[in-house]
């Protein structure tokens, strides 16, 4: 019997060209997305652009552009890494798309007015503010040293070292990546995900653990559930809630009922893979009135959803993204395939961000064979 699959990869950062890992990881994808198709079975393989963020916003300032031209101007690039290296994605799409403000919008508002309770509770929380640049600081730029294993130069949001998420006050010495300023902390209401909740913890524990994920990736997520010390002789205490705001000027999605704040961009953009499907099963439905929509094509229980991804954004995809979708009433992912980085010669993770990303068209234009 022929099998209905979804399948995705990491959306990429909307603010440089590809590089050799993010083509890896779309060879990985194509080549088991090829061995389904050949085995007769029904697949959707899609993508998009991730265009939301502080980092895109203060990028397409500094190129005298909008943030929507910058992004339209980095997508305007894509099609010939994809076409170069034959990759099969049947729609290519972008986490400012209308399908991924609604879908945003509508899941944040599933997860905030369920019937047993809110997953959503608003807090005053001290932020990091440049006194330079007069603005609260994306976590992005706010860096210093991790404060889990501390490693240093790490991003206020997570640690590209160990994996850790935490928040940006948590990091040791601070400083603002825009000014090099020391930044002060400032109060601000900020919304969160309440994923310490004994529903969501009990829904993630099974979820996690059930078989589906890779041995040494469901062995990691284990210890983010319980109480630990870490080497510093300080404890962590399990799953802790996630702040899904920021405070405007933010280029993204405004969360409803709140103005001037705007969805933090880790909670849009795996939204995007269902935005991407839902943009192709719409056009599909334009050209076949006989196509399944959306809706019908996501409620049906043979479905199965597969993503692919690197080990660095696992806490998104395993915690954060499955408790969404159970919690708002809708699938969860099948599986979520993980793959270590490329790193370059100094051990070090290649970065579009960090300057250490190898540009896959020099590949190609050696006259290497892609295939």
């Amino acid at each position: 019997m022929s099998r209905k699959l979804f399948i995705t990869t990491a959306l990429p950062y909307a603010n440089g060209n590809f590089h050799i890992g993010h083509i890896m990881e779309y060879i990985q994808a194509d080549i088991w997305v090829r061995f389904q198709r050949m085995q007769g079975n029904a697949v959707n393989f899609v993508g998009a652009d991730d265009t939301h963020g502080a980092p895109i916003m203060i990028a397409a300032e500094k190129a005298g552009k909008t943030p929507q031209q910058f992004v339209a101007d980095i997508a305007a690039g894509r099609q010939k890494y994809l076409d170069g290296f034959h990759i099969s994605f049947d729609n290519w799409h972008s986490t400012d798309a209308p399908e991924n403000h609604e879908l945003a919008r509508q899941i944040y508002c599933d997860l905030r007015d369920r019937a047993d309770g809110s997953l959503i509770e608003t807090r005053t929380i001290e932020q990091f503010f440049d006194p330079e640049k007069n603005m609260f600081l994306p976590d992005r730029y706010i860096k210093g040293e991790c404060p889990k294993c501390h490693a240093k130069d790490q991003y206020g949001d997570n640690c590209e070292v160990c994996g850790s998420v935490y928040a940006p006050t948590d990091l040791i010495n601070p400083y603002s990546a825009l000014s090099g300023a020391r930044p002060e902390l400032k109060n601000s209401e900020h919304f969160f995900f309440k994923l310490s909740d004994p529903r969501c913890v009990e829904f993630l524990e099974k979820w996690t653990q059930d078989g589906k994920l890779q041995p040494e990736v469901a062995n990691k997520i284990k210890e983010w559930f319980t109480v630990r010390t870490n080497p510093d002789g300080s404890t962590s205490e399990g799953l802790g809630d996630w702040d899904i705001s920021r405070d405007a000027p933010y280029f993204g999605i405004e969360i409803p009922d709140a103005p001037g704040k705007y969805f933090y961009v880790w909670l849009d953009a795996p939204v995007g893979y269902l935005a991407s499907l839902k943009n192709l099963l719409n056009k599909r439905a334009e050209l076949d009135p006989q196509s399944p929509s959306y809706a019908d094509y996501m409620v049906d229980p043979s479905l199965e959803q597969y993503h692919f991804i690197g080990k660095d954004i696992v806490t998104f995809h395993t915690l954060f993204w499955p408790a969404m979708l159970h919690f708002s009433g809708r699938k969860t992912p099948d599986n979520v395939f993980v793959h270590g980085f490329l790193t370059v010669n100094n051990g070090e993770k290649m970065s579009k961000s960090r300057g250490t990303g190898l540009d896959p068209l020099k590949y190609l234009s050696l006259g290497m064979n892609p295939e």
